[in-house]
């Protein structure tokens, strides 16, 4: 048998799953993939070590989330040394300030408001390293989802290197650049990416490159590319800017 038909099986077979373990599938090919989960030992041995390897490293990415949010609740009442008088005193501090910088934040720093108030990471692939072929890939998505991104970003540029044409890893490395402050490096990731109108991530490039648009201050492109975009994402971000 020829090994690059092989690794080329591997490969679909480990797209399948993943696109089954994300929700991607419609009915119908819901209905196939559990018929071949019952009618192929292979197919399911295959799909039973995905699935589990998945889930001890997103628990292991829940325990950490957890255990940040628990060191947070430890340090709480270390905030209640502030008496009533105190946070009077404190209230009338923060409303001179406030009423004095009223005017910078809501025009001057309006962009970046906007910025702050929609962009969010998106939230990643399934982790669950399959295939020897695209263990670096998801060992960089084990490292975003962690949001490490200098790691994600160090794992896949090797493999962007060797396959620029793959659009999902294009995609990630757009948001990993910036999610890490890289507006300029994730605009060039993204217009990349842009180009590719048959990607399933087609909607959330425009979403993102917009945003990398706006982290520049750039907002006439970041309302021509949100206005070639239908989802509700774009729509209500679009809404937001036209007023710049």
């Amino acid at each position: 048998m020829d090994p690059n038909k092989k690794n080329h099986n591997n490969q679909e077979t480990q797209e399948l799953i993943d696109s089954y373990l994300l929700g991607r599938l419609d009915q119908q090919q819901i209905n196939d993939f559990k018929e071949r989960l019952e009618e192929n030992p292979e197919f399911q041995k295959i799909f039973n070590e995905q699935k589990a390897t998945f889930k001890v490293i997103e628990e292991h990415n829940l325990k950490t989330s957890l255990d940040e949010y628990h060191a947070e609740i430890i340090d709480e009442p270390e905030k209640k040394w502030l008496t009533p008088g105190l946070l009077a005193l404190a209230a009338s501090v923060i409303l001179l300030i406030g009423v004095s910088t009223w005017a910078i934040f809501y025009t001057g720093n309006s962009v970046e408001k906007v910025f702050a108030e929609n962009f969010r990471p998106d939230p990643g692939l399934p982790t669950t390293m399959g295939t020897a072929s695209q263990y670096e890939f998801y060992y960089g998505m084990v490292s975003y989802k962690r949001k490490e991104y200098n790691e994600a970003i160090s794992s896949w540029e090797p493999l962007y290197a060797a396959d620029p044409k793959n659009d999902t890893l294009v995609y990630f490395l757009g948001v990993a650049n910036l999610a890490n402050g890289n507006a300029r490096q994730a605009k060039t990731y993204l217009k990349l990416a842009n180009e590719k109108t048959e990607s399933a991530f087609y909607e959330d490039i425009q979403y993102y490159l917009a945003l990398a648009y706006l982290k520049e201050n750039n907002i006439e492109d970041a309302k021509n590319t949100l206005s070639k975009c239908t989802s509700s994402a774009c729509t209500k971000l679009l809404k937001q800017i036209k007023s710049f």
